[in-house]
């Protein structure tokens, strides 16, 4: 941080060059199983930090945008999509970014301080920073300084040897012994002021070079400082992406507890709808065990019962209703004997309620998987009525 105005700002450009990629393998490794769109968002992070080195902060932001879409609690990805904001000098981005940064009670403080360096950033015109500004000036000086310093010394040189050849001419014009003697000792005296400017030259080009090893210092301090923070910024990711996986697992067993009181309450199609959302989640061996024992305990009796439920509501040609208890009977039990029955009518339930894309992925689902059922002419019949 550095000091304005009283207060201390954030480098902002130091902060987006502490990040760090996330090590995938060293998370499982801690036994801990990483979620299939967690690992996604993950690998998007890291992405998006090496398109940080190149400076390519556009396709940073897509990366990060993309990993918050199967992450959106990911807060390391927010808070590096709002220094991205900062450094292509988008500010009402970044400050939108980082109040959504604050929503996380691990970043609230870190975010309030972004925002107030922020603010702080915008006051200063060209939107450059206080170091920049400073080592800016400072290298400027010392050009002028250096080059003002070798102009004078060549100007001084020049006049003083016209000073000189002028005064010894007109001193002794009649007398050309006392000419020579006079030439003699200008060019013994500019050779001796010569020397004075050459000896101060090699005065300035050792504080050149003592300058630029301050400079390689600096640089190495800089590179040091960032080498110190990465274990500590490694050790704050692997806990938040632990945090991560730990809060999806309980979703997941919030999830299954659902499933399992609505079961027990006899309301089968809604532990179903649940335990369908479910299927596309990662499970740990306890609560795979769990999902799978309340799956079948849907079978046959509850399944029948919606299937049952479905299938009168479809001869009443109350398409819209009948559709849904159908898709989770297909869903929960895709083996069922009567499978090519289901598919075909679920066909006719988006025909019927005008879904025409739907309906003609069904009733080739017909033909294609049950080629030799009695459905398929019927189902071929109504594609062409369909494209008609």
């Amino acid at each position: 941080m550095y000091k304005f105005r009283g207060d201390y700002v954030i480098d902002f450009d130091l902060e987006i060059k502490k990040a760090r990629p996330i090590n995938i393998k060293e998370i499982e490794l801690s036994q801990y199983r990483i979620d299939g769109n967690i690992k996604k968002s993950i690998i998007l992070y890291n992405t998006a930090i090496g398109e940080i080195r190149k400076r390519n902060f556009d396709l940073a932001i897509n990366d990060l945008k993309k990993a918050l879409s199967y992450n959106k609690g990911f807060n390391e990805a927010i808070k590096l999509m709002g220094l991205c904001y900062v450094n292509m000098n988008e500010y009402k981005k970044a400050e939108k970014t980082f109040k959504e940064l604050n929503k996380y009670s691990i970043h609230d403080e870190l975010a309030d301080e972004y925002m107030e360096s922020l603010s702080a950033k915008k006051s200063i015109p060209d939107s450059i920073t206080v170091t920049e500004t400073a080592e800016t000036m400072f290298n400027n000086k010392k050009k002028q300084s250096s080059v003002g310093k070798r102009s004078k010394g060549n100007l001084v040189i020049s006049l003083l040897i016209v000073m000189i050849v002028i005064a010894g001419v007109s001193t002794n014009y009649f007398y050309p012994q006392t000419i020579q003697v006079g030439v003699t000792k200008v060019k013994t005296s500019v050779q001796s002021i010569q020397e004075k400017f050459q000896a101060n030259n090699k005065i300035e080009d050792s504080n050149k070079e003592v300058d630029k090893n301050l400079d390689q210092d600096k640089v190495l301090l800089e590179e040091k400082t960032i080498s110190n923070v990465e274990p500590e910024t490694t050790k704050k990711n692997l806990e938040d992406t632990k945090l991560e996986a730990d809060n999806y697992k309980n979703n997941t067993v919030s999830m299954l507890n659902d499933a399992e009181k609505v079961l027990s309450d006899g309301n089968y199609e809604k532990a179903a709808s649940i335990l369908i959302d479910m299927k596309s989640r990662t499970f740990d061996d306890e609560t795979k065990i769990k999902f799978n024992n309340l799956l079948e305990s849907l079978k046959p009796n509850p399944l029948w019962a919606i299937y049952s439920d479905g299938n009168k509501l479809y001869k009443q040609n109350n398409y819209s209703k009948a559709l849904p208890k159908l898709i989770i009977v297909s869903e929960i039990d895709p083996n069922l004997d009567i499978m090519p029955w289901i598919t075909f009518q679920i066909a006719m339930c988006y025909k019927e309620t005008s879904d025409k894309a739907n309906a003609i992925i069904y009733f080739n689902k017909v033909k294609d998987k049950y080629p030799k059922s009695q459905y398929v002419s019927n189902a071929r019949m109504m594609m062409s009525e369909i494209g008609n």
